[in-house]
């Protein structure tokens, strides 16, 4: 059963997201490889951006506006994944750890369907929590986890990841002066014991 106040969001997200991809990641070169899958993709915007035009997305909501041809999944990211066929070589959790409670189950699972030479990679803010954000109406803009830059990377090292830091960005606050960096994309390859 969809959520029409999930399918609203992401109608009105999709008109917003471009612009921001372009600020955040228009330095990145992903290394994209077939089969891709995004998990917390939503409406694909953000694979649109990349220019990807087949994949598959696993989300909650999304498909009423979708961005392009891509095969949507409809289920909720913060359980257990629905059983998939395949391994995939590329996968995208941009965006979407910082807003799930249990963030390492969810990887623990990425990494069981990344192919043993795919590339994972996540997109995180890193700085404190902003607990005034969990009282905002709209559940999906809550912030329920953060890390330390570290923290972060050791997480992903004891799930299993080689850990390259792909970017670490600094973001605006309405004026002209930077914040602390808070921003990283990490590129994450399954470490393969012989």
């Amino acid at each position: 059963m969809k959520d029409e106040r999930v399918e609203t969001w992401w109608k009105n997200a999709g008109q917003r997201k471009a612009g921001r991809y372009e600020h955040l990641y228009k330095d990145l070169n992903f290394n994209i490889q077939e089969p891709v899958l995004e998990i917390g993709g939503g409406s694909g915007t953000f694979l649109r951006y990349v220019n990807v035009k087949k994949a598959t997305i696993i989300d909650i909501g999304g498909e009423d506006s979708l961005v392009g041809d891509y095969k949507f999944i409809t289920a909720d990211v913060t359980k257990k994944l629905p059983k998939l066929n395949q391994k995939f070589k590329t996968i995208f959790l941009m965006e979407i750890l910082e807003h799930i409670k249990n963030p390492l189950y969810l990887m623990a699972q990425a990494y069981d369907i990344l192919d043993d030479d795919g590339m994972c990679y996540i997109a995180v803010p890193y700085t404190e929590l902003d607990l005034n954000r969990e009282r905002q109406p709209n559940p999906y803009n809550c912030h329920v986890c953060r890390w330390k830059l570290k923290e972060i990377i050791n997480q992903m090292e004891k799930l299993g990841f080689i850990v390259d830091v792909a970017q670490k960005r600094r973001r605006f606050k309405d004026t002209a002066f930077y914040l602390p960096h808070c921003w990283i994309v990490l590129k994450l390859k399954k470490r393969i014991e012989n």
